[in-house]
């Protein structure tokens, strides 16, 4: 195919990268040129029955944009929300549990802790396979590898007709110890497989080769519950992208921002469970390095949620462990704070006549009551909407027209009358909450990290980051924020800065003087990481080693970096000890130290990067529209991004407008255009 170009007339194109996130509300699509640097970007209204045909829909769209076909496609990855939404909805398969005997209520004990300490009204969830569900095998390993009680094969072939009989859609393997000695485990899920062909098999030493028993079972029981719808979206999006003559494998991001191949993400769906949000953060860092921007907080406002994370020096943190829905993940992610407040949220009155807003979203269908698509709830847009912070012809750049006429009916039916306010007041109360509740997480999340708020600076990016930053930030004391080019898109893009990755991790109790016992662990992962690596085809490999070290007698550990060539044991031990008194306030010197869970990451790093696809700056001037502020509506100057020349500064009250998002700047803020097309958002009002 041949796209215009405006110095040589036709061009060919050759290869296109495209990029893809699933949200809750949009899919958002992103396609990059390669030899040009040329960029497109889509926004597609998310279908959360099929999540698919979005991305089908949405792709097909971008390739018409930029006058290609599915042949010129040279990578193709997206994140997902699949798997997370699956966990909260509840919707994964019918699961049976096999383990050691006498371990079959594991899940069920947990840590014997309330997920929260003063309110008796929440509950842990459910098991997801209940007692009836979850089966015995007579087998036993010791901590330390060896066969205390052999698998007893003719029970387990007896197990596995009943299963078969039972018609499971998933069966979860997790045998006691099996961390460290899989063999039991391995053997169960062959004979398993042979007996139930067509249900999806998963064994913790496949998925969370970890200790910790709980987390384990937990982690491995979840994946076999998402195991089987996932592999079905899976199949029906590579089949799809085949049928649009796409020819490369799909990439998926998983949840520490890494692009697996498809057969490694069937494996452990689990490991998506952060997958969309975590490409956006971590690709922010480089997406916005030349700026040296130091400390940040990443607020991505979507239509159904908001991710927050803090980034120290612009490098994103990883977690070990998080929870899903109240069920602990066993496997590295991007740490990242989510809240059930967007675009799309609910403003609602609780039986005490109190103004709430969120979690509950409109999402994408119907949408706000300004999409005219029959949404009758009041939410966050139709609050922007009536305050003028977004125009009627703002949606996408235009693309999508705007009811004010429905949103007002919403807002004055929804809070206004119930509450005796105005329409505008009613509104101006919906953002003032919102913004309450996204700058106070914001604040926890930076003091629980060792940040003082004031000094972060915030990046706002998704469709109402820049919409909404603004505020927050204020709230918050931060002076600075920044708003990326296209941020509508950004975790989309981000996507296309993401590394080829997979995670490895073992453990192994060992102390941590013998150092030659460390390197051995870590040579063992290494060439499990290169296998892989080799299998994808990539270019440039990296391994990057971690070890969890504790004081003999701690039941927490703390990551320290392992360089096989450069470390020695004394160093790393100096190391943990300087971690442990940054992390917990103190150090003991004379304790011995043992490591106990190894991880290696083997990446490649992306071939091409993002350009900064600076927006072309065109001539234009600003129009003007009354927008609330402070509950006064006062004459805003909207101008279109594009118009704005690099180094050209704006004094609020300001909309800046652009295909997917508006970025408000209020008064007492200041706005700059950077030469990369970054807006720079200075507050000039008093501390």
């Amino acid at each position: 195919m041949l796209v215009r170009s405006s110095d040589t007339g036709l061009t060919p194109v050759r290869r296109l990268r495209i990029g893809v996130d699933v949200g809750g509300t949009f899919t958002d699509i992103v396609a990059l040129k390669a030899q040009s640097g040329q960029v497109w970007h889509h926004k597609e209204p998310s279908s959360p029955n099929d999540p698919a045909r979005a991305i089908l829909d949405g792709t097909a769209a971008v390739l018409a944009m930029a006058g290609a076909t599915g042949a010129d496609v040279s990578f193709f990855g997206h994140g997902t929300t699949v798997v997370t939404n699956m966990i909260l909805e509840r919707k994964g398969a019918h699961l049976a549990l096999v383990t050691t005997r006498g371990f079959r209520d594991v899940l069920e004990l947990g840590r014997q802790a309330r997920p929260h300490v003063y309110d008796y009204r929440v509950r842990r969830p459910a098991p997801l396979a209940a007692r009836h569900d979850r089966f015995e095998v007579s087998e036993r390993m010791s901590a330390k590898g060896d066969v205390l009680q052999p698998i007893d094969e003719g029970a387990l072939e007896e197990l596995a007709a009943t299963l078969a009989r039972a018609s499971y859609d998933a069966v979860a393997v997790c045998f006691l110890h099996g961390y460290v000695a899989p063999a039991h485990e391995k053997r169960a899920v062959e004979m398993l497989r042979q007996a139930l062909p067509n249900a999806y098999i998963t064994a913790s030493q496949a998925v969370a080769p970890e200790y910790r028993e709980f987390e384990r079972f937990a982690t491995t029981a979840l994946n076999g519950f998402v195991g089987p719808r996932a592999g079905r979206y899976f199949a029906a999006l590579e089949a799809g992208l085949r049928d649009l003559g796409i020819t490369v494998s799909p990439y998926t991001v998983t949840s520490n921002a890494g692009l697996v191949d498809g057969a490694t993400v069937r494996a452990a769906p689990i490991r998506t469970a952060l997958s969309g949000p975590a490409a956006g953060v971590a690709g922010i860092g480089r997406i916005l390095e030349a700026h040296r921007l130091g400390d940040l907080v990443t607020f991505d406002v979507g239509g159904t949620s908001t991710d927050i994370a803090i980034l120290p020096k612009g490098a994103a943190r990883l977690a070990r462990a998080r929870a899903v829905a109240g069920h602990p993940v066993l496997a590295p992610m991007v740490d990242i704070e989510v809240i059930g407040a967007g675009g799309g949220s609910i403003a609602r009155l609780d039986p005490g006549g109190a103004l709430h807003v969120g979690p509950e979203s409109a999402g994408a269908d119907p949408g706000p009551a300004a999409y005219g698509r029959g949404g009758r709830h009041a939410t966050v847009t139709d609050a922007a909407l009536v305050l003028g912070r977004i125009g009627p012809g703002g949606g996408l750049g235009g693309a999508m027209a705007l009811d004010l006429a429905a949103a007002e009916a919403a807002i004055a039916r929804s809070v206004g009358a119930p509450m005796g306010l105005s329409t505008t007041e009613a509104a101006q109360g919906i953002l003032e909450i919102a913004t309450a509740g996204m700058a106070r997480t914001i604040r926890s999340a930076a003091l629980s990290r060792g940040c003082e708020p004031e000094r972060l600076c915030l990046v706002a990016y998704g469709g109402a980051g820049p919409l909404l930053g603004a505020e927050v930030a204020e709230a918050l004391g931060i002076r600075h924020m920044v708003v990326p080019v296209a941020p509508g898109t950004l975790c989309a893009r981000a996507v296309l800065v993401s590394d080829v990755a997979r995670d490895f991790s073992v453990t192994r109790l060992t102390p941590l003087e013998d150092g030659s016992d460390i390197a051995s662990v870590f040579e063992e992962m290494r060439a499990d990481g290169a296998a892989w690596l080799d299998g994808e085809d990539v270019g440039p490999r990296a391994f990057d080693c971690v070890v969890e070290c504790r004081y003999e007698g701690q039941s927490f550990e703390i990551a320290v970096p392992w360089d096989a060539e450069a470390e020695s044991a004394a160093t790393v031990r100096a190391a943990f000890d300087r971690a442990h008194e940054a992390t917990q306030g103190f150090a003991l010197p004379d304790r011995p130290v043992e490591a106990v869970t190894f991880r290696l990451r083997a990446r490649s790093t992306a071939p091409d990067r993002m350009p900064t696809d600076a927006p072309r700056a065109m001539a234009g001037k600003p129009g003007t529209r009354s927008a609330c502020f402070g509950g006064t509506f006062q004459d805003a100057a909207v101008w279109r991004r594009d118009a704005l020349n690099a180094g050209r500064s704006i004094d609020g009250p300001a909309i800046v407008e652009e295909a997917t998002s508006t970025s408000v700047v209020p008064p007492g803020w200041a706005c700059t255009r950077l030469d990369d097309g970054t807006l720079s958002l200075r507050w000039e009002g008093a501390a």
